[in-house]
């Protein structure tokens, strides 16, 4: 059977399996690319297989039912339910509920070491993920400023006294997630040439190879060898920004293993190692459709790796159109 076959894939370990009729549908944080992996062991396996109409569906010769490509559900596997959850378990806490009787204590007693709350506190929680923030970016030659990124824009939980907002939680569930999404390619398609070349100098991008990917209208004449320590930089402080100011990051990979700090201001601790032009891919047409650059970096004390993801989200877009930004924890 197909799923039995894609079970026995070693980067099939994370993935959430859906029967829906005749469809088998794959969730995982990033779907573009386990299609691509998908595909080349079936190249290698010598299965054969064609795309269909829609790009994220695949037949697969001697399968009964058609392979699906999808997202994990919103914010990751349970993601909403983890907001939902943990405010419940929080208000409880506040109340005097036991940590053990909590689904998640875990992650509750870590808050109440980090924040160093009090259960008599007469706190309570408010969910306010739902406001779903737009932070569009701005881009000059030398720097990308987040815009609209004030105190709270990042929030899901807000833990209050009264009216007043005691700490903001930014909530991320599971080891993979996403923690920035913004409109780019009115920069990397401008009709101006120089804006072109500004954009994918200040990323590190070769010009002539992100023409290549996506047509002529994208192409730029840029610099040969690029300063990587700039660049780090640059994502440094990009990365700063985008995890928001005084907000409590609270990212739980698995029971019992929670990423969590109390961050003042924009004073993220951001370390970022092996980034070298053998950092960047480029789209390939019928292979895959977006650019990424990827490092690992340490963030808030954890290790992570980071894609910086140039791409649409559904079959209809081309170019880079949006900046996505994937943390994958170590």
């Amino acid at each position: 059977m197909l799923e039995q076959y894609l079970k026995k894939l070693k980067f099939y370990k994370d993935v959430k399996f859906e029967t829906k009729g005749k469809q088998l549908l794959v969730r995982s944080a990033n779907r573009t690319v386990l299609q691509e992996q998908t595909q080349n062991a079936f190249k290698k396996d010598k299965i054969k297989f064609k795309p269909r109409r829609k790009a994220t569906e695949v037949d697969v010769v001697g399968a009964n039912q058609v392979l699906v490509f999808k997202p994990l559900k919103a914010k990751g596997t349970g993601g909403l339910d983890f907001e939902d959850q943990l405010k419940e378990d929080l208000d409880r806490w506040f109340k005097g509920e036991d940590v053990k009787e909590l689904r998640h204590g875990d992650t509750i007693d870590g808050l109440r070491r980090l924040l160093k709350l009090k259960q008599d506190s007469r706190f309570y929680v408010e969910k306010v993920g739902a406001a779903n923030t737009k932070r569009p970016p701005v881009i000059t030659r030398t720097k990308l400023t987040v815009t609209n990124n004030g105190k709270g824009k990042v929030a899901d939980l807000n833990i209050k006294l009264g009216n007043t907002v005691k700490h903001h939680l930014s909530l991320k569930f599971t080891n993979s997630f996403y923690v920035y999404n913004a409109t780019v390619i009115n920069y990397f398609k401008s009709n101006s040439s120089t804006v072109r070349k500004m954009v994918n100098e200040f990323f590190g991008f070769d010009g002539y190879k992100m023409g290549q990917a996506y047509g002529k209208e994208f192409s730029a004449n840029t610099i040969k060898n690029y300063n990587y320590n700039t660049i780090k930089s640059r994502f440094t402080d990009i990365l700063k920004q985008i995890l928001g100011p005084d907000i409590v990051t609270v990212t739980k990979i698995s029971q019992g293993n929670n990423h969590l700090n109390n961050i003042k201001g924009f004073s993220h601790k951001v370390s970022i190692s092996n980034l070298t032009k053998d950092s960047y891919g480029y789209a390939i047409p019928g292979v895959r459709k977006y650019s990424f650059i990827r490092f690992d970096a340490q963030v808030n004390g954890h290790s992570y790796q980071i894609d910086f993801q140039f791409r649409g989200t559904t079959a209809t877009d081309t170019g880079p159109r949006y900046l996505r930004i994937l943390f994958k924890a170590r």
